[in-house]
């Protein structure tokens, strides 16, 4: 079933604290990928948060604890209580994060309704985050791209799926997801 996932409730204080602060987010990285049905184990938390918020997403997760460690323009990294897990913010303009809001697809994690990307964007996020240089996952960035290209049963022929791969992957995306999903 891939509406909902039971995990440990570590993550609900932390949908709970950016919703009470009136912050919309959506959940990305490994457990939008779970929650699309492609199995694998995470336990950071990813978010996408509009540029407009993100002061306030500062502030309300200071609050429970977290700690900022590294800022850049697009991306926010903070150190977790230790009761809460380590969480990465992702940052895009209001326009974006509309587009996403508006695609995605509501689920169930940690017993709270949320919002994540419909296949097509997540595989969009993966594929842009493949063209980082200094990405350590990229091994497991491509699982995830084919454990939801599979998952949700997308064809890489299909006209829309394939301009996303060629728009936001590497150089030779295209041929290289053929290749893997034999």
């Amino acid at each position: 079933m891939r509406s909902s996932v039971k995990a440990m409730p570590i993550y609900a204080p932390v949908f709970r604290g950016l919703s009470e602060a009136g912050i919309r987010f959506i959940v990305i990285g490994g457990h939008a990928v779970v929650l699309h049905g492609y199995q694998r184990n995470t336990f950071d938390l990813d978010l996408l948060v509009p540029d407009r918020l993100l002061t306030l997403a500062k502030t309300a997760l200071q609050r429970l604890g977290y700690s900022p460690y590294f800022e850049s323009e697009a991306f926010l990294q903070l150190t977790a209580p230790r009761s809460l897990p380590p969480l990465d913010i992702m940052v895009v303009d209001g326009g974006t994060f509309e587009q996403v809001v508006r695609s995605g697809e509501s689920r169930v994690l940690d017993d709270e309704q949320i919002l994540i990307p419909d296949a097509k964007r997540l595989i969009a996020m993966k594929l842009h985050a493949l063209k980082a240089v200094t990405r350590a996952r990229r091994e497991q960035d491509w699982a995830d791209i084919v454990g939801v290209i599979r998952a949700t049963n997308q064809a890489i022929e299909d006209t829309e799926l394939r301009e996303i791969i060629e728009r936001y992957g590497p150089s030779g995306a295209f041929a290289e997801l053929r290749h893997r999903l034999g």
